[in-house]
């Protein structure tokens, strides 16, 4: 790396999100305080299943120093930014998402970002695509009248010229480029009567033929194997070709989610490209930590409800018709039991508490992958792009070649555009780094953070003069480690029903959590903590809590 452009910051180590925990040889203080429901897990998946469970007794444990998981905010001076999961699907009414925003009040509290979106092209790669870019014109000759075309020609050959890097451009001006793409995926979108939905079920849009079908092969082959064309259903196969700026354009999308083209499967890939790339994306202030924030609120106003984060659960055993799980927390262990337990943390995690799972299951679990995350906050003196919701950067091969590449920023995020009630002269630029490589798993663990933020500062320059914005106005870089943030769908694993015979209950004992479904996104962990709180519900039915109390004591 250059030592150039090197400047000290302030931030000099990682945000810790975790504390550290010694394993403790005292006896555990038993809580006499029996609870209907234990949920393992303070994300998203939990805080769902604790909400529609809020009508019974609830206690919510999480080793993190706060609730939310995947999905939280942090606050500058009062502006709120995200420090993990940003954006979601525009919710569609009767989902489940939607049911939970309107009992928070928070139905249409969004913002819509796919009109206020920037793309920070690689220059030298919007070079190499002009031709796909003319051709894509000449089919769509309205994008001519675009005044908006000739200054993104004009910025490009100033760039070329000038050697900068990046050059910026609407969102919207490269749908021409995508019109190929995005009549492909018209007929899947929501409500077509094709819509791919995740987790499959009996119930979907497709059969169980189909999805099998498109669940055998890549995204990356769908579209970019022509010998894989004759094995689709004719109505399902894309009759055109697509060029490589679109290819480009679908592996940073995917990137942002830690997936790769090449491993995910068409049916999911479908999913991801209809919600992300042709579907609309919302946002509220501080990110998806706003629901967990409101989620949290909430929950605190339930007498029955005790929430508790910096609590790391040690075991979970099942005694008589109920669960005795032990906890460390404040340097102690307690010991609390309950009729049921949800399991809301990965469960790679349950398999070193977990004593009963069957061997099958544990199978089924250790065939998930999760991947690596990191999120960097640019803390800037002045607000910028405040009319934008942040931009997709998209590289060519030349981003292999960069420091830190396999670590890249494939979208920048503007906080003060999400949180527009903020309204002091400072910024906060959210950058989004997926670990996406398989080979790069781990990497991130190790990495030093001087040299991690170094490099998240080089990019944070180059962005920032893409839209002519002087890098004197950063004041630091924060940076958030996920290790093993989000989950990754694979190949095949949908149609071999991977996730469910990982999720399967084990008697009273009941999973939620973004690998439930498979997805590592807000649709999937609401998801997951709803169906939990369902199967938690009817075992409830059937428990005498007397019995577990009994058993306890013994």
């Amino acid at each position: 790396m250059s030592t150039n452009n090197i400047k000290k910051l302030p931030s000099e180590k990682y945000e810790v999100t975790q504390p550290d925990y010694n394993t403790l040889d005292c006896e555990p203080i038993k809580n006499q305080k029996h609870y209907d429901v234990i949920i393992i897990g303070g994300g998203l998946s939990g805080l769902s299943a604790a909400w529609q469970l809020k009508s019974n007794s609830v206690l919510l444990l999480d080793e993190r120093n706060k609730l939310g998981g995947n999905a939280r905010l942090e606050y500058r001076d009062g502006l709120r930014y995200a420090s993990a999961g940003s954006c979601f699907q525009n919710p569609i009414e009767g989902g489940e998402v939607a049911s939970l925003l309107h009992e928070l009040g928070l139905w249409q509290q969004w913002q819509a970002a796919d009109q206020e979106s920037l793309v920070l092209f690689d220059t030298k790669r919007l070079l190499k695509g002009m031709g796909e870019v003319c051709m894509a014109l000449i089919n769509q000759p309205k994008a001519l009248l675009i005044p908006g075309m000739y200054k993104l020609t004009f910025d490009l050959i100033k760039g070329a010229i000038m050697n900068k890097p990046f050059i910026v451009s609407p969102k919207k001006l490269g749908d021409p480029v995508f019109a190929k793409l995005f009549k492909y995926l018209e007929q899947f979108k929501p409500g077509s009567g094709k819509y791919p939905a995740v987790p499959w079920t009996e119930e979907c849009d497709w059969s169980r033929q189909e999805m099998e079908i498109f669940d055998s092969i890549s995204l990356h082959d769908l579209f970019f194997d022509p010998t894989v064309k004759g094995r689709l259903p004719a109505d399902l196969q894309p009759n055109e070709e697509l060029g490589e700026l679109v290819k480009d354009a679908i592996e940073t999308t995917l990137r942002v989610e830690c997936l790769s083209i090449k491993d995910v499967s068409a049916y999911v890939g479908l999913h991801f490209l209809l919600g992300y790339l042709f579907g609309t994306l919302v946002t509220f202030p501080g990110g998806n930590g706003f629901l967990s924030e409101n989620l949290k609120t909430k929950l605190s106003e339930q007498p029955s409800c005790n929430c508790q984060p910096n609590a790391k659960v040690i075991a979970v055993e099942e005694i008589g018709s109920g669960y005795e799980v032990v906890y460390m927390q404040d340097e102690m262990l307690f010991k609390v039991t309950a009729s049921t337990v949800i399991w809301a943390a990965p469960k790679y995690v349950a398999q070193q508490v977990l004593s009963n799972i069957p061997n099958s299951q544990r199978q089924a679990i250790s065939e998930i992958e999760h991947r690596d995350y990191c999120i960097a906050n640019i803390f800037l003196k002045k607000a910028v792009l405040k009319s934008h919701f942040g931009g997709y950067v998209i590289e060519g091969a030349s981003i292999n070649k960069k420091p830190y590449s396999w670590c890249r920023s494939g979208v920048c995020l503007v906080a003060n555009w999400k949180d527009k009630s903020f309204d002091k002269d400072i910024g906060v630029l959210t950058l989004l780094k997926p670990v996406f490589g398989e080979k790069d798993q781990g990497k991130l663990k190790e990495a030093s953070f001087d040299k991690l933020q170094q490099s998240t500062y080089q990019e944070a320059v180059l962005m920032l003069n893409a839209v002519g914005v002087a890098p004197e106005l950063i004041e630091d870089i924060k940076i958030w480690r996920w290790n093993k943030g989000l989950v990754v769908p694979k190949v095949g694993q949908l149609k071999n029903d991977v996730f469910i015979k990982a999720s399967m209950p084990i008697n009273g004992l009941f999973f939620a959590n973004q690998d439930t479904n498979g997805l590592g996104n807000l649709e999937s962990a609401v998801s997951a903590g709803f169906k939990a709180a369902e199967q938690a519900k009817k075992w409830l039915e059937t428990q005498q809590p007397e019995d577990i109390a009994s058993a306890a004591s013994a």
